[in-house]
């Protein structure tokens, strides 16, 4: 029995078949055993939990505060905080209380941010972490610190009561304050002790925080010998004036004027402080400070500068510069065998256009030297005298600015003579940049075009693209604008920034030849006595066209007859350039041609024709390095265009010249750019060949 028990087995064994069901049959049996286990191993610990709760619960819950642990003023920063229950009690009701830095702007405005119960699940159980972030902007001084807190409130079930978790804190530091302020006063201030002396600064400033401050006050303490009498703008209470917002790369400038008074010391050391500040939730806090320390002297010149006649000539890039410096003696004593140094900034100058008459300058050198040999009042200058040089240059077409804070250019030229020196700043016009493109076949992939190569009377697709640059600083208000023809009209537009509008944009009509079908075209030659549907639709716009041969009580028949062949010889001599001409007639012949019907399909597809249209991509700013050190802003349109007869043979313009202009913010002028139209040539298109109209 046992041995027939054994050749049972061992037969099922070499039957294939058999020995998948029983290896099936022992898998499922294996799976099922172990999840099982599984299952009681996981109730078994859950009431060991459970057992160890009731009989020794333990309560603890970690707040953990991350972030960084330096940051520049007003950059947006990012705290997480992190709740987790390390204990074995399940925490119930959780909230999370957060405390921003005294001096920060919240990005959700509260200055105590409460993570309420429901943001938890209601619950945190053993072992549960939750992730949680704030974001802030902390302002205050240079190295100061911007202090957090957080920690959570919440309940069990072994006590009714809330309790509170262990305070963590964070503390990050402010390693930079990205704000210029400069304090535009001589190291040496000019005094005559006898008399009053009138004096004026600048103070400029500049914000390069991502964020819009508004708020701001700007306080000048001066040296209690000097009165300050106006400035521009005024003052809102003395010494102190208000800045209603400033945004990024905007800046600003103070003129002050005013007076020390008599027998002040020479020698005396000056010292001129200027603040910058902000209020947070009633707290007044300091965002920049600059000192600057000046010893008053009694001078023995007088100099002056004028550029192209004037004393604060505002240049532009690319511009040729007429330079006069104007020296006085004012001392008592006369002056022997000096020499006068202009020495001008190599970055902004093109120090190869250099002309000097009477000067010397070495190629690439930035100085020009002046002495007796050639100005007569340098080798004896004498009490009162007055003297003058002369030069020119051309500022840099091209300038680029190496970084994004090199914003708000100035030139400087410091003029020395004898022991004196003294430096003159001004200010230089951004420059704008705009370039016009135009393509068939899009590079840039924003629209699919269609209609190549352009044909009388149809319509051909093409892109315009526009880039705007902007180099030195920011210019607000800009408007780039370019006039379309009156057989185009945009189709579709796309801009990265800011908003394009259409001016004068056609807009469909009723046809004046309601009688003729929308989709028909004049296909047939025609002559004198066919008669098809054709000639009647050719009636119906001779009766229109020329009412004082094929008059109104004529009616349109179908049959080219007398009239009809009077009227399309007075058509084709109504049209000469655009019928006749182009095939040297000089009479018109009565006969429905090419060129004939080229003209009848253009007055129906064009039915009544509009005035040309403008396009003006509007933005409301452009920063500086805009395309130098970054890239630039773009806008782009498909534009329909549809030949007419008279354009055929030619190539024919798509868009006029483009002009952009804009209010530079650093020296408030509106300066311009321009680019050239963009004719059916297209030459930034390589596919394109000659763009003759077909």
């Amino acid at each position: 029995m046992n041995i027939d028990f054994f050749k049972k087995i061992k037969e099922l064994i070499s039957d294939p078949q058999e020995r998948k069901n029983i290896f099936a049959s022992e898998s499922l049996a294996i799976k099922t055993t172990l999840l099982g286990g599984v299952l009681i191993f996981s109730i078994f610990l859950v009431f060991i939990v459970l057992i160890l709760e009731f009989l020794t619960p333990e309560i603890n819950v970690e707040v953990k505060i991350s972030g960084p642990e330096t940051a520049e003023a007003g950059e947006l920063i990012t705290y997480t905080v992190s709740c987790k229950n390390t204990g074995n009690v399940i925490i119930e009701s959780p909230e999370l209380i957060f405390n921003h830095p005294d001096l920060s702007i919240p990005e959700k405005g509260e200055a105590i941010e409460s993570i309420t119960s429901d943001k938890f699940g209601n619950f945190l159980y053993p072992k549960e972490e939750k992730k949680i972030t704030f974001k802030t902007r902390i302002f205050g001084s240079k190295d100061e610190k911007g202090n957090v807190r957080s920690w959570l409130n919440y309940k069990t079930k072994h006590s009714s009561a809330t309790q509170v978790s262990e305070i963590s804190t964070f503390s990050t530091q402010l390693s930079e304050i990205p704000i210029d302020l400069e304090l535009d006063v001589p190291s040496k201030i000019p005094i005559f002790p006898e008399t009053k002396n009138e004096f004026k600064f600048k103070i400029r400033y500049c914000s390069f925080i991502d964020y819009s401050l508004d708020n701001l006050k700007l306080e000048i303490n001066s040296p209690p010998d000097f009165n300050l009498k106006e400035s521009h703008p005024k003052a809102i209470e003395e010494n102190q004036w208000n800045i209603p917002i400033l945004e990024k790369n905007e800046s600003g400038e103070i003129e002050v004027r005013g007076e020390f008074l008599k027998q002040q010391e020479i020698g005396k050391e000056m010292t001129f402080v200027v603040q910058l500040l902000t209020v947070i939730r009633g707290e007044k806090i300091l965002l920049k400070e600059t000192v600057k320390k000046s010893l008053t002297y009694r001078p023995v010149f007088l100099i002056s500068q004028e550029i192209n006649n004037q004393s604060e000539y505002i240049a532009s890039p690319g511009e040729m510069l007429h330079y006069e410096v104007s020296f006085r003696n004012i001392d008592e004593k006369p002056f022997r065998d000096l020499v006068l140094i202009s020495t001008l900034e190599e970055d902004s100058h093109d120090l190869s256009t250099i002309e000097c008459p009477k000067g010397e300058n070495k190629a690439g050198d930035n100085s020009i030297t002046w002495n007796g040999e050639v100005i007569p009042e340098l080798r004896y200058f004498q009490p009162g005298e007055e003297a003058k040089v002369e030069f020119w240059i051309r500022l840099k077409p091209d300038y680029m600015p190496k970084e994004t804070s090199e914003i708000n250019l100035v030139i400087r030229n410091n003029v020395s003579l004898g022991e004196f020196e003294k430096e003159f700043t001004n200010k230089v016009n951004s420059r704008l940049e705009i370039q016009q493109e135009g393509y068939y076949k899009d590079k840039y992939g924003f629209f699919e075009n269609t209609g190549f190569p352009p044909q009388v009377n149809k319509t051909t697709t093409y892109t315009i693209v526009w880039k705007i640059k902007n180099y030195y600083s920011l210019v607000k208000d800009v408007a780039i604008k370019a006039f379309l023809p009156v057989q185009t009209n945009v189709k579709s537009s796309h801009c990265s920034q800011g908003k394009i509008n259409i001016k004068g944009e056609f807009s469909e009509r009723e046809s004046p030849y309601s009688a003729i079908p929308a989709d028909f075209s004049f296909e047939n030659n025609l002559s004198y006595k066919t008669q098809s549907y054709e000639v009647k639709y050719l009636q119906i716009i001779l009766k229109r066209e020329v009412p004082y041969v094929y008059y109104d009580y004529v009616p349109p028949t179908g049959y080219f007859g007398r009239i009809t062949l009077n009227s399309v010889m007075e058509f084709q001599k109504k049209y000469e350039k655009e019928i006749l001409l182009p095939q040297n007639f000089k009479e018109p012949t009565g006969y429905v041609d090419k060129f004939t019907r080229l003209k009848l399909n253009e007055l129906l597809t064009q039915g009544m024709p509009a005035t040309s249209k403008e396009i003006v991509w509007e933005l409301e700013k452009i920063e500086p390095g805009s395309g130098i050190l970054s890239d630039p802003l773009t806008a782009a349109f498909q534009i329909g265009f549809t030949p007419t007869l008279i354009q055929k043979g030619k190539v024919a313009q798509l868009i006029s010249e483009v002009s952009a202009s804009g209010k530079d913010q650093w020296t408030g002028e509106i300066i311009f750019a321009e680019d050239e139209l963009i004719d059916t040539s297209l030459p930034d298109d390589p596919s394109a060949k000659e763009g003759k109209i077909q």
